[in-house]
């Protein structure tokens, strides 16, 4: 079983750019009726789960890849 090894910075920028994408567009009222209106709840929960999900997913890929050659 191969691991990647991506650097923690990318995790940190990516996760940065998920839930400030996921803030704009809760504070706009594109996903909830309550324009202006921020779920701090689940930006934390998002924070807290995205690099764990996004590490899983490249640990697949790089199994997957590295069965393929």
């Amino acid at each position: 079983m191969r691991f990647p090894t991506p650097p923690l910075s990318e995790y940190a920028i990516n996760t940065a750019v998920v839930v400030l994408t996921l803030a704009v567009l809760q504070y706009t009222g594109w996903l909830s009726d309550d324009p202006a209106g921020l779920d701090p709840a689940f930006l934390v929960v998002v924070a807290a789960t995205f690099p764990a999900f996004s590490y899983l997913i490249a640990v697949v890929g790089a199994n997957v890849r590295s069965n393929a050659e």
